[in-house]
């Protein structure tokens, strides 16, 4: 009987310990979960009344044709509105969308709470005028591309947003046309060159070369 009361006594002992360790374990497991969460960070507190918290855009200075991010945000207040309007706005902590002045224009972003209140807040976004395209030559061809000595020769050309064209190594200058024709009179094989002008001195150029026999 002492044999059997001691064989219980392990038992009991040993479930005792098992149960201990998965509780112990159990515990370890909860809070390396709640050690491994993001600790919560505690709402703002805006106080009382209409606020505009941040109003701006990621550029205040582009080049016509360009976008730029508009970004806003408001606490405690129950309408929010844009001038000029771009879309329509709702009351956000935090809110960004485009925008796409077409000339220098200033926004006003004004919040009104809910006693009827209102603040506002304004920038302006200055546009530059988009530089023009550069100059481009649309084509040339040639009566022909071999002449007998005295022949005239046919130049036909086009250009587009060009200041001015001429004929090198002649220096001829020719009207800046889409389309325009003119007669030239090799007196031995040369290579020439029709430039096209543009402003801020950008030029297009295409070669191309007359045999005289």
């Amino acid at each position: 009987m002492a044999s059997w009361a001691v064989t219980i006594a392990i038992a009991a002992l040993y479930l005792g310990w098992v149960g201990a360790s998965r509780f112990l374990a159990k515990r370890s497991f909860e809070q390396g979960i709640r050690n491994a969460r993001p600790p919560v960070s505690p709402v703002p507190d805006y106080g009382a009344g209409v606020k505009i918290l941040q109003f701006y855009a990621n550029a205040f200075e582009i080049t016509a044709g360009e976008r730029a991010i508009l970004c806003y945000g408001v606490a405690n207040a129950r309408s929010v509105r844009l001038e000029p309007p771009v879309e329509k706005l709702t009351p956000k902590l935090n809110r960004c969308f485009w925008i796409q002045p077409s000339r220098t224009t200033t926004y006003k972003l004004v919040a009104e709470g809910a006693d009827g209140t209102e603040v506002a807040e304004t920038f302006t976004v200055q546009v530059r005028p988009a530089p023009p395209p550069p100059p481009s030559i649309l084509f040339v061809t040639l009566s022909a591309g071999e002449i007998r000595r005295g022949e005239p020769l046919v130049l036909c050309y086009g250009v587009e947003h060009a200041a001015g064209v001429r004929l090198e190594p002649l220096g001829l200058q020719l009207p800046p046309s889409e389309k325009h024709c003119v007669r030239i009179f090799p007196i031995h094989t040369t290579g020439y060159t029709l430039v096209a002008a543009g402003s801020q001195g950008r030029t297009d150029r295409e070669k191309f070369t007359i045999t005289v026999k």
